[in-house]
């Protein structure tokens, strides 16, 4: 009786270490970097610039054609697939920092979404960044920032 008990225990284990490494692997293809659109939204203005951005990086520094200047930084909501973006402008008027919701549920894949001021920002889909032409700016070396 004891044996059979001990497998039963050893049985329910070994299924749920199996289960906990399906929920692990199942959750892997949750993406740590992301292609960010950032448009500053001016009539006539500069165009945009297309960022490669890691998720949990520090803040970075980044220049939008000539006269725009941000420091941004991606975050994950802690226990979700939601992920915002921390920005703030550098220049050409410093605004403070805003978060915007950029991937998670009923945000559309490539919808722009606004901060207070009118900075706009996008994750690209994956499908999208494939056949993008343009070039994407990556700011692993650039250069630190606060936000």
């Amino acid at each position: 009786m004891r044996k059979m008990i001990l497998s039963a225990i050893l049985s329910v284990a070994m299924v749920g270490v199996a289960l906990a490494q399906m929920q692990a692997s199942s959750t892997s293809y949750v993406s740590t970097s992301y292609v960010v659109d950032v448009d500053p939204a001016r009539y006539a203005g500069p165009a945009g610039q297309r960022v490669m951005l890691r998720v949990g990086d520090q803040p970075r520094h980044v220049v939008i054609g000539t006269q725009d200047e941000i420091c941004v930084q991606l975050n994950r909501v802690e226990g979700s697939d939601v992920v915002v973006a921390r920005v703030s402008a550098l220049r050409p008027e410093p605004k403070t920092a805003a978060e915007v919701r950029l991937v998670g549920p009923n945000v559309s894949p490539g919808t722009y979404r606004s901060t207070p001021w009118g900075l706009l920002l996008r994750v690209l889909p994956k499908d999208a960044q494939e056949k993008a032409a343009l070039p994407v700016l990556g700011t692993d070396n650039s250069p630190v920032c606060t936000l």
